[in-house]
């Protein structure tokens, strides 16, 4: 579309007009616009913003903030589709390390066919991401390859230039250096950061706070350090730290005596790793303490100032005293010293404070009680590898020291917000968190709340082990809240647990909890109670079970016992489902040579009353030959009853003579 020349003329001789009347305003380069006809005299100052410094990431941050967690989807290591979803802890495990194959494979092909990716896309390149290059006969072997092998932590690659590298051709500065690194590494090429499912479970596997030793005893690390003329303050440094790493505590504190000896003074970092063995090395908890003072006597002359590492160092070994007080009192002490010279505790503190004074059979203490004040007040960054323990450790003594569930519930406030979700720590440290969570909610809360949470975490969050699932089902039992068995048999058969007999033990259990039909919740005839649905499925889902298994031959530990065939008739008794009732006294005159555990004898009196009632022969005399069977001591009466009361053809009143004989000869002679 074409403008029209005498509509733009007519407008700017307007504009000119009101010009020469009242003139523009200019402020900071712009001009005021003007209002109605005529132009305002009325400047508005544009104020710049003092300059905030921002980080490379900062606005991936902000952005990152208004997007909060959605509980109802999977996590986003997993494929968001329904048929890739993982609901077990099995499966969990499973997708997780087979992506992670996947990636490691991709990774493999890259470094193996490296001249297959030389395209160099990204601009500007990043190195990280080009394939690692291949030592060959014809690569030249210089200093500056080991520095850039340094550089890039490519531990076999630096050791192997090491050794064709002359000792004496190697710089002072290159030689510390690669001590350092291989000291660090220990000789081992690290796991790629991105693949962290396989440390992640395995760190599960792993004792309790146990150190192993892993140094290489008389290794590249010592040749290197004994190679040297003159042994410097910074190779004695980086075999201590490197040996107090790996577990070689003995020789890690033989070293820093030598250094000590020598007149040389440690760093802040050995420092902190003589602090870290000093329960190793000394088991008297006098020793221990005597120890910890004299080392922070020697950086006070040393004129180093510790940091909130020094303070965990030292609270990590206090936390292995055995002695209850002594631990305690020395790691006030500690507190109190460390705060004095402007060192504040990390989440990492507060990790080995509870360790110390919230111990398995030690008393009861509420020093988590101050640490959640102060938290809410104050969160600390993240400063030490031990912050990301403190939320598993803390809610494992609101459950098992404290039993406090609102103190519960306020470190779960403080965990779900934007900041702090990634301190709950790994998938092993995850799993615990929400165990103990959910372990104290189920004895503290009522179903309503319990059932809330649960649904909030399960199953995406969180899979709750075999042991939690059985007590949120108790639980729910326990207050006769049978209408949410229901859900729980599905997310059972959803998790993989379905088979299991201990789960079907304790839903059928809470199934036959409740009183009966509600008639609020079906409203139709042909509708069916969810309760007795989900007793018909149970039983559907094990008998299908079973008879698969048998016909591939396929062992299992899945039986039907005693008690809970004797829930399933006393729910479907409940319900007045006869026919399902009938089946289940068949099923049990089947299998009754095969029954773990003997049916209850109360549903079985309970059922004989309802086949008298319906004057159902067959059936009440297949409960007094299970009854004769087992020994129960109701059977005479259950006989002499069906004769009085049922209405018996010749082949049945032979049968129940045979019974009545059977329990009067079994009578005698006992």
């Amino acid at each position: 579309m074409m403008s029209c020349p005498n509509l733009n003329a007519l407008v700017w001789q307007h504009l000119f007009r009101n010009a020469r009347r009242r003139p523009f305003v200019w402020k900071s380069g712009r001009s005021i616009v003007p209002n109605g006809n005529s132009f305002s005299t009325e400047t508005k100052e544009i104020v710049i913003p003092n300059y905030i410094p921002r980080g490379p990431t900062d606005i991936l941050e902000a952005l990152a903030s208004t997007v909060k967690r959605d509980p109802t989807a999977p996590h986003f290591k997993f494929h968001d589709d329904p048929y890739l979803i993982p609901a077990s802890n099995h499966a969990k495990r499973t997708y997780a390390l087979a992506q992670e194959a996947g990636r490691k494979a991709a990774n493999w092909i890259k470094h193996e066919h490296a001249e297959l990716f030389q395209h160099r896309n990204a601009e500007p390149f990043i190195q990280a991401f080009a394939p690692a290059e291949k030592l060959t006969e014809t690569t030249p072997i210089t200093e500056d390859l080991l520095k850039k092998y340094i550089h890039t932590a490519q531990v076999a690659n630096a050791i192997h230039v090491y050794g064709k590298l002359d000792s004496a051709a190697i710089s002072p500065e290159t030689r510390q250096s690669f001590l350092e690194f291989v000291a660090f590494y220990n000789e081992d090429d690290q796991l790629n950061q991105d693949f962290v499912e396989e440390r992640w479970f395995k760190s599960g596997m792993k004792g309790k706070d146990q150190i192993r030793q892993t140094w290489k005893n008389n290794g590249l690390a010592e040749a290197v350090f004994n190679s040297m003329e003159r042994k410097t303050p910074e190779a004695y440094c980086a075999l201590i730290c490197g040996m107090a790493k790996h577990g070689k505590a003995v020789g890690a504190w033989e070293y820093y005596n030598q250094m000590l000896a020598e007149g040389f003074a440690p760093n802040l970092t050995t420092y902190n790793s003589i602090f870290k063995i000093a329960g190793i090395v000394r088991e008297d908890a006098e020793h221990q303490i005597r120890l910890i003072d004299e080392t922070l006597r020697n950086m006070v002359h040393a004129g180093i100032k510790p940091n909130v590492r020094t303070l965990n160092s030292i609270l990590e070994s206090i936390s292995r005293i055995p002695i209850y007080r002594v631990a305690r009192e020395k790691s006030l002490q500690v507190l109190s010293d460390f705060k004095s010279i402007g060192v504040k505790p990390s989440l990492g503190s507060y990790y080995f404070l509870l360790k110390i004074f919230c111990r398995e059979k030690g008393p009861i203490n509420n020093i988590l009680v101050g640490i959640v004040n102060r938290l809410e007040y104050e969160m600390p960054p993240l400063q030490d590898l031990h912050d990301v323990a403190f939320f598993a450790e803390a809610m494992r003594v609101c459950n098992y020291h404290l039993e406090d569930v609102q103190l519960a519930k306020r470190l779960h406030d403080l965990l779900c917000l934007p900041q702090n979700q990634a301190l709950i720590g790994d998938s092993y440290k995850e799993s615990i968190y929400y165990r103990c969570f959910l372990l104290l909610l189920t004895r503290a809360e009522g179903p309503e709340a319990l059932m809330e949470m649960y649904r909030h975490l399960v199953p995406n969050i969180y899979t709750p082990e075999q042991s939690v699932f059985e007590a949120v089902v108790k639980s729910v039992a326990e207050c006769s809240a049978v209408h949410y068995v229901p859900e729980l048999w599905s997310d059972a058969v959803y998790m993989d647990m379905g088979e299991r007999e201990s789960i079907l033990e304790v839903l059928l259990e809470a199934l036959a909890s409740g009183s009966g039909p509600d008639s609020n919740t079906v409203s139709d005839k042909d509708d069916v109670d969810p309760v007795l649905a989900t007793a018909r499925a149970i039983t559907a889902h094990v008998d299908n079970f079973l008879k698969v298994a048998e016909e591939k031959n396929r062992p299992t530990s899945l039986r039907w016992t005693g008690s809970m065939l004797g829930n399933l008739a006393k729910l479907f008794l409940q319900y007045g489902d006869v026919a399902s009732a009938n089946a289940i006294i068949i099923k049990v005159h089947t299998l009754k040579n095969q029954l773990s555990s003997f049916f209850p004898v109360a549903t079985l009196n309970k059922f004989y009353e309802s086949c008298i009632e319906r004057q159902d022969s067959a059936m009440a005399l297949m409960a007094i030959d299970y009854a004769v069977e087992m020994g129960y001591d109701e059977s005479s009466s259950m006989a002499k009853q069906a004769r009085e009361q049922l209405k018996l053809d010749e082949r049945q009143q032979e049968k129940l003579n045979s019974i009545l004989g059977s329990t009067s000869t079994t009578s005698e002679e006992s």
